[in-house]
């Protein structure tokens, strides 16, 4: 018999190994290093021009930055879909673009985005303790459903699930804080304040992780950028790049929350399924997560709008277990839902309300997405309330990243006040009215671009009724220190001064009974915008997406 043949596999495998004969064979060069001396940091660096950062030589540095950074996105997934064509009857976009980011990373206190990360446990707790208390939650949002139809239909949502009895065996969120360093004072240490919380949809992660991944790796090719983060970082001894650009495993993270979540509802065979928007662009964000689902726990992944859950999902046996033609589903990851435009008629209402009275696992569940209306986090900041679900210590913690919130469901005349709430709103209306650049009204929404600042706040503070005012609060305006960056949409540069936003994704999971399985931080996302741009939506065209370059303090 002849000898038998080993497998394609095995000879590959064993070729990726054997090094070539003969006696001329000369030792690989080892990887890029991501440890440096202090001695091979302190050199003359050639100084870029004024209008450029510290960390670029030159513009024909930038630019060649710029193209290595355009390449590595395409070849690692830093990509966004393109604009939906309205040609063709296509149903899907079928282009990629790169994502837009930042050249380099931002400079952040290492500190801030510790406190940020220790801290975001306590917002889980948090979470999960108003959502459970449905009659202050409702209470809370009552002139706001007044006013808005689309929180008033997720009341009444809230309510009629309450009432049927929820059959979900845990509670699930995939939550982000987001946050700006606010130096009012140069020189002066800066205070972490809290943006928003976000409780549906939290989106960037995958994305985020990626720009992270990129940064280090210019770090690797650029001796002028390490030299940046040597400075940055007090110039020590030594400079360890995954110390000062820290790795971010955001979308690795969501992916564990929600497989627990899967594991938890008990059959391996049921899929995850995704709540998404029509000609979604930030498909490939999603996807990461997906990717980390099937690679590391063997998890599968189901796609549908709302529209098609309403022609496809049933509820099955008294369970009423969510069934699609693909399967049976364990859990429910919404990254669609939080707007009213998701919501074009009845049949995506109605699907809204198959899913959530199913006995899948909701990220978030309606009690959930309530938490995160802008209204719940005012009424939070009031005296007293925070401590309804936290213990002292820990409220007094969040307390110090809460900026300042104010209803304007109340009267704006003083005059008519009738407490003490009503009467500090009225004149932090009075003070909006008077500078308007340092307050910004928010509604209940999500998405980017529906804030109101400037001139258009203050007509609006001056000439709505109050009944509509109920539709938005009152924020104290954060002002983060500038720094200048290079951004980068389509392959074209934009140089300015800039600033920045610091979010904290994190994973809760909570039983039935309420023992807490999951809860802690994912890993983090930093948007920046120039100088002057209101808005800070990524997928809105506001911002791009960056990462963090920990500093040592410049302040005693």
């Amino acid at each position: 018999m002849g000898k038998r043949a080993l497998p394609l596999a095995v000879l590959l495998l064993a070729a990726s190994g054997e090094a070539a004969d003969g006696g001329d064979e000369a030792p690989l060069p080892p990887p890029a290093p991501l440890d440096f001396l202090e001695h091979e940091l302190d050199f003359k660096a050639e100084r870029p021009p004024s209008a450029l950062p510290p960390w670029v030589g030159s513009k024909a540095q930038c630019d060649r930055m710029a193209a290595e950074c355009v390449a590595w996105a395409v070849c690692h997934g830093l990509m966004m879909r393109t604009a939906a064509e309205q040609t063709d009857g296509a149903d899907e976009p079928t282009t990629y673009v790169h994502a837009p980011f930042s050249l380099g990373p931002c400079a952040l206190p290492a500190e801030c985005l510790r406190e940020a990360y220790e801290i975001a446990p306590l917002f889980g707790k948090l979470v999960d303790e108003v959502g459970k208390d449905v009659p202050w939650l409702s209470a809370t949002l009552l002139s706001t459903g007044e006013s808005d139809d689309f929180t008033k239909r997720l009341l009444k949502l809230c309510a009629r699930v309450q009432s049927e009895g929820k059959t979900q065996k845990a509670r699930l969120a995939i939550l982000r804080s987001d946050y700006m360093l606010h130096t009012p004072v140069k020189d002066e240490p800066p205070q972490m304040l809290q943006v928003e919380l976000n409780t549906i949809a939290s989106s960037f992660a995958g994305l985020s992780q990626r720009v992270a991944d990129m940064h280090l790796h210019l770090a690797q090719r650029w001796p002028s950028l390490q030299q940046h983060a040597w400075k940055e970082g007090g110039k020590p001894a030594k400079l360890s790049l995954l110390q000062a650009l820290p790795p971010n495993p955001a979308a690795d993270g969501i992916a564990e929350g929600l497989a627990r979540g899967h594991a938890l509802y008990g059959n391996p065979d049921a899929a995850i399924l995704f709540v998404v928007q029509p000609h979604e662009r930030n498909h490939v964000d999603q996807e990461h997560v997906v990717q980390a689902l099937w690679r590391t726990y063997g998890v599968r992944v189901l796609f549908r709008t709302l529209s098609q859950i309403g022609l496809e999902a049933k509820l099955v046996g008294k369970q009423r277990k969510l069934t699609l033609p693909a399967g049976e589903v364990s859990v429910v990851y919404f990254r669609a839902g939080y707007t009213p435009n998701d919501y074009v008629s009845n049949r995506q209402w109605d699907a809204r309300a198959l899913l959530e009275r199913s006995y899948a696992i909701k990220c978030p569940s309606i009690e959930y997405h309530l938490v995160g209306c802008k209204k719940v986090q005012q009424q939070l900041a009031q005296p007293g309330e925070l401590e309804r679900f936290l213990d002292p210590s820990e409220s007094e913690r969040l307390r110090r990243v809460f900026a300042g919130l104010w209803s304007l469901s109340g009267p704006s005349d003083l005059a008519a006040c009738a407490s003490d709430e009503e009467r500090e709103a009225a004149l932090a209306m009075a003070r909006a009215c008077d500078t308007p650049a340092d307050f910004v009204m928010k509604p209940q929404r999500e998405g980017g671009g529906n804030n109101l600042f400037g001139a258009q706040m203050k007509h609006a503070l001056q000439t709505f009724s109050r009944e509509q005012r109920s539709g938005y609060i009152l924020m104290q305006r954060i002002f983060p220190e500038k720094q200048l960056s290079v951004m980068v949409r389509a392959g074209k540069l934009t140089v300015g001064p800039a600033i920045s936003e610091i979010g904290v994704y994190s994973s809760l999971l909570v039983s039935k009974n309420d023992r807490v399985l999951l809860n802690k931080a994912n890993g983090h996302l930093v948007r920046t915008k120039q100088e002057g741009v209101d808005e800070g939506g990524v997928a809105a065209g506001f911002a791009v997406l960056s990462s963090p370059l920990l500093t040592s303090p410049k302040w005693k």
